[in-house]
């Protein structure tokens, strides 16, 4: 475990370190607020920053134009902090997170190569999901992970993809408050809480419809046009982080997992894993099929 190379207080447990050049990719640990060894830079980082969570859901408290905010991050939400933006974000327990920094001047250059007019300007966006974005981080993340070496060319192809998807996220964010044509922000929120909240249970759609305030023939489209998926893929999506969260800090039994999470026994957790994460849960806790 070693130290961040985008933010110094974190822990880095997988990363690109230099290879990139002009990026650096990173699995990193942020301990909760008051519990880091290093403290916070007073300044934001000189790359523009998209940070991914990972693991279990947390209240993060930060600052935006000097005004204090805190919203509760599940896993795949996503924030990008544009460079030298400093929002001093304090979490409330230790939690996992991908990190994408990105060199200003290799972004703009990008940017002119492609033909776009204008100076790129980012701005900063909270709590949004983007499952494209995050195939793309842990993808890269997991090309420096393995024992060999990584691939350069996919590395850099999977750099620049996810620098196209950071600048259509930021004109999202200067011209929608959310996506459109889906649920406000809070209501989405209130949603992804009692979905986190019932992991263990039987979801229907007409509870999330009743949380988000709409009907149940609506629901469906207003929640994938607000996160990308479909209810039921979120909710698989959820249940199978949470399980691989367990299973690699945990010593608990796999059978018990399972339950927690959702699944009907260990032999479902196991079909289901082996369907979308491409590993069983004895490989994650085993350490050979994960990251």
């Amino acid at each position: 475990m070693g130290v961040s190379r985008i933010k110094p207080h974190l822990r880095c447990l997988d990363g690109s370190g230099s290879d990139l050049g002009h990026a650096v990719a990173e699995r990193s640990i942020e301990r909760a607020a008051g519990r880091s060894d290093v403290a916070p830079l007073s300044v934001g980082p000189p790359v523009h920053v998209l940070v991914v969570h990972t693991g279990r859901s947390a209240n993060l408290r930060w600052s935006a134009d000097g005004t204090p905010r805190q919203e509760r991050f599940h896993a795949g939400e996503a924030l990008v902090n544009p460079a030298g933006w400093a929002s001093r974000p304090r979490w409330q327990d230790d939690v996992e997170l991908l990190l994408l920094g990105i060199d200003p001047a290799w972004l703009e250059q990008l940017t002119s190569e492609s033909g776009a007019a204008g100076q790129v300007e980012l701005v900063p966006r909270f709590h949004f999901t983007d499952p494209l974005l995050k195939m793309l981080l842990e993808r890269l993340v997991a090309e420096y992970a393995g024992p060999g070496p990584a691939d350069s060319l996919y590395a850099q192809s999977l750099v620049q993809a996810a620098a196209a998807v950071i600048l259509r996220v930021a004109a999202e964010g200067r011209t929608l408050p959310g996506r459109e044509g889906g649920l406000p922000p809070r209501r989405l929120a209130e949603v992804m809480d009692y979905i986190h909240a019932n992991l263990s249970q039987r979801v229907t759609l007409a509870e999330l419809a009743t949380v988000a305030q709409v009907s149940e023939s609506h629901f469906t489209r207003v929640f994938k046009a607000s996160t990308g998926e479909s209810p039921h893929q979120y909710v698989m999506q959820q249940r199978l982080e949470y399980a691989r969260w367990e299973l690699t800090r945990t010593s608990r039994p796999i059978a018990e997992i399972a339950t927690e999470a959702g699944f009907a026994d260990q032999s479902h957790l196991t079909r289901m894993m082996r369907r979308y994460v491409g590993a069983t849960p004895r490989l994650l806790r085993d350490g050979d099929g994960g990251r």
